[in-house]
């Protein structure tokens, strides 16, 4: 549940749900036009399912387009599939990455504000410090 909550929330900052709805009402009025243009696609379930198949790149071969709309259909579905994925792959990357920038920037502040203060640090602070330094000179090393 928590992670659906952390689609929402990149879908909504990015505005990447508006892409996604423009893919969905393409899905569907892709459908119709598949069912509608398709001799060997008998309903609108199974036009979805050929769609489905078509966007995920799946291609599990139950329908094939034949006919022109039918097939104009099939690429305009699997264009805005692959543009949709590569659009909200990158939406996701950039919010993992954004939030591991702002969470090494406050780490920053905070270390420079203890290095401001060292005189008024306790011992047991500087000790802490000390220990947080040393474990990122190691960690930076290894990166």
């Amino acid at each position: 549940m928590r992670r659906l909550r952390l689609i929402i929330i990149i879908l909504r900052r990015s505005g990447a749900g508006k892409v996604l709805l423009g893919f969905l009402l393409i899905y569907l009025a892709c459908g119709v036009v598949v069912q509608v243009a398709e001799p060997s696609v008998e309903s609108y379930g199974d036009a979805l399912w050929f769609l489905w198949a078509v966007s995920t790149t799946v291609g599990l071969g139950d329908f094939t387009a034949v006919s022109a709309a039918g097939r104009i259909a099939t690429i305009v579905c699997s264009v805005s599939a692959i543009v949709t994925t590569a659009i909200f792959t990158g939406v996701v990357v950039d919010y993992f990455n954004e939030a591991r920038q702002h969470q090494a920037d406050d780490s920053l502040t905070e270390f420079l504000d203890k290095l401001e203060n060292l005189p008024k640090l306790s011992k047991q602070e500087l000790e802490d410090l000390s220990k947080k330094v040393r474990h990122f000179r190691t960690h930076s090393r290894n990166h």
